[in-house]
């Protein structure tokens, strides 16, 4: 019989979490014997409980606020979202981004503001500067945070005001809500992408929507950036029809179910 793989997902107060249902969608449509837990450690313990989730787990995923924690843990330069057994470690969060981003507005381009500085920006901010015709200014409350991010095509900036083709929300939500800078008024913004998924339609989509910018949630991003994982844990690409079939099987399960979560 073939041993039953482990995952899981590290992250803190991540009760709302939609990994164990995604994972479950992705892992029964590849005929995987799989199972998808929940490691929810505070800060303080993280050092000390990795050899475990090593010693228990075939791979596993990290979300906030431990990306940047397990990067340094683990030696990556760069945060990380995805882990395997043997210490092999990545972040599928710019792939899921750009994928997910070019599916709704298509590529980026022009003047991008991204709101927030933690380990899912910086993965979104290094796969937008990687791209033509791409300046990224970067707003976070603490301006020192956005000022580390800086590169020849990312520039930081003390406040959200000014002319922008694209604004992207990846602030860690506090207490479930996304700070919204008080001076970003959408006006000129042609598309707005939020990378929370739950709720569906978000306060600043909102607002975005109203200045009529077109706008769009993180679910597909989550989905495409699980998808990304998997092939991360199995070291080969999926095809596209393979990834078609992912994608479509997780929206059906996840699309109905995120706006109470």
């Amino acid at each position: 019989m073939t041993a039953t793989i482990k995952r899981c997902v590290l992250g803190h107060d991540i009760s709302y979490t939609l990994s164990p249902r995604l994972h479950a969608v992705i892992s029964r449509v590849l005929g995987e014997r799989a199972t998808y837990g929940v490691e929810d450690i505070p800060p303080e313990r993280l050092a000390s409980e990795l050899p475990r989730l090593f010693s228990e787990y075939d791979g596993f995923n990290v979300t906030k606020p431990h990306k940047e924690s397990v990067a340094k843990l683990l030696g990556s330069p760069f945060p990380v979202n995805t882990v395997r057994r043997d210490g092999a470690c990545t972040s599928t969060d710019a792939q899921g981004f750009l994928s997910d981003y070019t599916h709704a507005f298509g590529a980026p381009h022009g003047n991008i503001l991204l709101l927030g500085a933690g380990g899912a920006a910086k993965s979104v901010a290094q796969a937008l500067a990687a791209g033509q015709n791409v300046r990224v200014f970067v707003y976070n409350r603490t301006y020192q945070k956005a000022k580390q991010m800086e590169s020849e095509r990312i520039a930081a900036v003390q406040n959200a005001s000014g002319k922008f083709d694209a604004v992207i929300n990846a602030a860690t939500p506090a207490n479930g809500v996304s700070h919204i800078p008080r001076e970003l008024n959408f006006r000129g913004v042609r598309y707005a992408y939020d990378l929370v998924y739950s709720p569906p339609e978000t306060e600043f989509l909102r607002r975005a929507k109203a200045a009529g910018a077109s706008v769009c949630g993180g679910l597909g991003m989550l989905i495409r950036q699980a998808i990304a994982a998997h092939e991360f844990w199995r070291g080969a690409p999926f095809d596209s029809d393979t990834i078609q079939a992912l994608y479509r099987a997780a929206i059906a399960e996840l699309a109905q179910g995120t706006a109470g979560q």
